[in-house]
């Protein structure tokens, strides 16, 4: 117990590092966007305009079309072969191996493009899982439910230990993974709003697509992102953002050379952001006094009103919540209050059930 030492945050100075989450389907700019925050990023870590992004390809080689516009590009071609054509696929230990790689080398960033691979591909978490299903089973396909979980409980601590790695990766990383599109229904709970038909724990019922990726792995991202066809590069659906990056994101606006810069900022000095922050919180507060006290708080603070609005819908209900209750709150009258006893009968149920006791009475008399 005496090698244990608690550290005063004083003395902790070195840079964080940003793990940051882009999901979407085609055509909503995943990698072009992955790119330009990588850039960034690696600006503000180095110091240098020119230095070097790291770029795993696991999709034929499909960065390579954005090389004349990054030449500080190093990329690496991840197939699901060997260079003597055996298959080797996309399994968690291949990709420990490459963020092991990228921090020998040192570099400030590395984009994981497409990581939905080590969970759908090849040798990925799934084809793993079925591997073992299969070999638990013998093949017996009506024995598979009964041991489908035996076979997670074998394949998830090794993507677990992925997980972590990525975690404690010294170097910021940009994870790219594809998402499809999830079939929406209308619904009167939702007042005839689609909302998913089908929930799972990678979804959220106001966003109409699924990442090709485990929960794990989303809620594990300092900022995770899905992008929609609707406007590419845009932060359409903010899955996981932290309060010191709403400010920085806004859903008009693509993400780019910029959002790295500022996110690099923070991870390395916290910047400005911790201000935003408290900014937020503030916000947050002065909602749960109800509409009044914060309609008078936004008055009084033009200045924060553009950040403020990145939580806006979050105010607006915990301000409706807060004068729904002041209105029904009895405390002033203790006798409004209500009893924690069961509610009282009224005078005609009491009736009822004294009849009934009667009733119940006199057949007891008379079959005796």
């Amino acid at each position: 117990m005496g090698m244990i030492r608690f550290t005063p945050v004083s003395e902790l100075n070195d840079p964080l590092t940003l793990a940051i989450g882009l999901s979407g389907g085609s055509g909503t700019g995943k990698t072009y966007t992955a790119l330009l925050m990588a850039v960034g990023i690696a600006e503000r870590v180095t110091g240098k305009a020119d230095a070097p992004i790291g770029y795993v390809d696991t999709e034929n080689r499909r960065a390579l079309h954005y090389k004349a516009a990054f030449p500080q590009m190093v990329h690496y071609d991840m197939k699901a072969v060997d260079d003597d054509g055996n298959m080797v696929g996309f399994g968690p230990e291949r990709w420990i191996q490459v963020i092991d790689a990228a921090e020998e080398a040192k570099l400030p960033v590395v984009i994981l493009d497409s990581f939905s691979h080590a969970w759908e591909g090849v040798g990925g978490v799934l084809d793993l899982q079925a591997q073992v299903l299969d070999r638990l089973t013998g093949g017996d396909d009506s024995k598979k439910n009964q041991r489908s979980q035996l076979a997670w409980a074998e394949v998830k601590p090794r993507y677990r230990r992925l997980i972590d790695r990525i975690v404690r990766a010294k170097c910021n990383i940009i994870i790219c993974t594809r998402a499809k599109p999830v079939m929406q229904e209308k619904s009167a709970k939702t007042g005839w709003k689609e909302t998913n038909a089908r929930a799972t724990k990678t979804r959220r019922a106001d966003v109409p697509w699924d990442p090709a990726s485990d929960g794990d792995l989303m809620f594990e991202m300092t900022t995770m992102i899905i992008l929609d066809p609707s406007a590419p590069g845009c932060p359409v659906h903010q899955i996981k953002v932290a309060d010191q990056f709403k400010g920085l994101l806004d859903v008009r606006r693509p993400m780019g050379k910029d959002t790295g810069r500022a996110m690099a900022d923070w991870a390395m000095s916290q910047g400005d952001r911790q201000k935003d922050k408290e900014t937020l919180d503030a916000a947050r507060a002065e909602a749960r006094k109800g509409t009044k006290a914060f309609t008078e708080w936004w008055q009084a603070n033009p200045d924060v009103r553009p950040l403020v609005k990145t939580i806006i819908d979050d105010c607006q209900r915990m301000a409706k919540e807060a004068d729904a209750e002041a209105e029904n709150d009895l405390s002033d009258d203790p006798f409004g209050l209500p009893s924690d006893d069961a509610p009282r009968l009224t005078p005609e149920q009491e009736e009822e059930i004294r009849r009934e006791i009667e009733e119940r009475n006199q057949r007891e008399m008379s079959g005796s």
